[in-house]
């Protein structure tokens, strides 16, 4: 009897040490250390003009510019997790031949920027990120994220719905919560989250074109996550990779995917 009541005993102490690791360890978590950072043309043909973009004088991102005409507006592609902003400049080429400049932003303690390494602070440049593009250029702004980035751009949505022209969602979560949840079934998740990140809830007053691309074979974030998002909003298109895991979505994505999301952006 007594061998039995210390198992107990240890079982719960290790229960509630692990559940308490999760809530004071999360933001390593779900923000792990990103990868050394590229150079950048290594990453991206030398056709446009690349620059380190600045947020209060401090390095923030990139912005890259079509060099042979006007940018028809500015699309801000936020990065998942384990990424830096070097790691999006092919995507960003996507939208500067389509004629648009690209703002990659990067987040505080990811790559080259300084700052606290927090799901909170991410939040904050992201938001920022919008404020700055729309105070210092004019024409429409397009939002894209990935996976962790779609949760950033989902947030910058909430309360900025009438500046943004379109959003581009891509492997993302329906609520961090509900993928926690699935990750980590013993646990009460949802009471230890500092936030649950409920993607739906902060797009749910965007009336604009929002496009989710989810990739069938993600193990990471499965599917469903991506097909419930689009069923809890009413203006969404869904593109479904049917050969593509979590990172390989870019690879599976053809030339007339990409010419399909810019006409549903109506950025074609």
């Amino acid at each position: 009897m007594r061998l039995l009541t210390y198992t107990l005993c240890f079982a719960v102490a290790a229960y509630l040490s692990a559940a308490l690791a999760l809530y004071l360890m999360q933001d390593r978590l779900l923000l792990p250390s990103t990868p050394d950072t590229a150079h950048l043309h290594t990453v991206i043909g030398s056709g446009n003009h690349i620059d380190a973009w600045k947020a209060q004088g401090e390095y923030a991102g990139y912005v890259v510019t079509p060099t042979e005409r006007e940018p028809r507006g500015t699309f801000i592609v936020y990065h998942g997790n384990e990424e830096s902003a070097e790691t999006k400049l092919p995507l960003a080429q996507v939208f500067v031949r389509a004629g648009y400049r690209v703002v990659i932003v990067e987040y505080p303690g990811h790559g080259k920027r300084r700052g606290e390494r927090t799901m909170k602070a991410a939040v904050v440049a992201s938001r920022d990120a919008l404020s700055a593009v729309l105070s210092q250029w004019r024409g429409p702004v397009y939002l894209v994220g990935e996976s962790l980035g779609a949760g950033m751009a989902s947030q910058v949505v909430k309360g900025d719905e009438s500046v943004i022209a379109g959003v581009v969602l891509i492997t993302p979560w329906d609520s961090l919560a509900a993928v926690a949840a699935e990750k980590y079934p013993i646990f009460p998740i949802r009471w230890l989250l500092h936030d649950s990140f409920d993607s739906i809830a902060a797009v749910s007053g965007y009336d604009g074109p929002l496009i989710i691309v989810g990739s069938r074979r993600d193990e990471l974030i499965p599917v469903a996550h991506a097909r419930r998002f689009a069923n809890e909003h009413d203006h969404t298109r869904l593109m479904l990779l049917p050969n593509a895991d979590h990172d390989g979505w870019f690879d599976a994505m053809t030339q007339e995917d990409w010419g399909r999301i810019l006409e549903w952006l109506n950025a074609a």
